[in-house]
């Protein structure tokens, strides 16, 4: 908001607009702020809960990888993705993907000379890119949201901060100039009434 401004009641109308036009976005905005802070905590939960799993999954087969290391064939060749479905989801104002389907790629395993455990460690890695493939999706979104948070954040404290104070402050300073304008006019209307009233005593 410029420091000068002018010192009229256009000037004052005006700035009484802004002001309800403020206050009716500040509650928007912190809406908009809360519902958010609430959206990055279930999707960091999320991201948590599919890392902790990818972890895990680690873990438990760390005792056949080595066997898998000394096998001809790659079983992460084996399993490709074929198509990742998402659609969009819109939460306040912001469009965001969130996972639908995800299918493979059917890949024929010859049964005959192939170890039991193939079809076993190739569900583990369809697990686990799928759990890869989720976390991409939610850490795309976390950014996104984030950007949008702290979007909202600002606006929210600069109307909270800068405008609606120094509006309310500009309108004052204006009722008040305008008061004493009005006042020293009828002070100037009354001296003028008193000197003619004066003069026609005295003709």
């Amino acid at each position: 908001m410029a420091d000068k401004i002018l010192m009229n009641k256009n000037t004052l109308a005006s700035l009484k607009v802004e002001l309800k036009e403020y206050n009716t976005a500040l509650p928007v905005f912190e809406m908009k702020e809360q519902q958010l802070k609430e959206v990055v905590q279930i999707i960091e939960d999320n991201i948590a809960r599919l890392k902790q799993a990818i972890s895990e999954t680690n873990e438990k087969t760390k005792a056949w990888v080595a066997v898998m290391a000394e096998e001809t064939f790659d079983l992460l060749e084996m399993v490709r993705v074929k198509e990742l479905i998402t659609e969009k989801q819109e939460i306040a104002g912001l469009t965001i993907a969130v996972f639908k389907n995800l299918t493979f790629e059917d890949i024929e395993v010859d049964l005959l000379n192939t170890p039991l455990w193939v079809d076993a460690a190739m569900e583990v890695i369809r697990d686990q890119k799928t759990n890869r493939i989720l976390v991409e999706i939610e850490e795309r979104n976390l950014d996104l949201i984030r950007e949008e948070l702290a979007e909202a954040r600002r606006m929210k404290n600069a109307l909270k901060e800068v405008f609606i104070p120094e509006t309310k402050e500009n309108i004052r300073k204006i009722e008040i100039y305008l008061g004493d304008v009005e006042r020293l006019a009828i002070g100037c209307a009354k001296l003028v009434k008193k000197k003619k009233e004066h003069k026609k005593a005295t003709a």
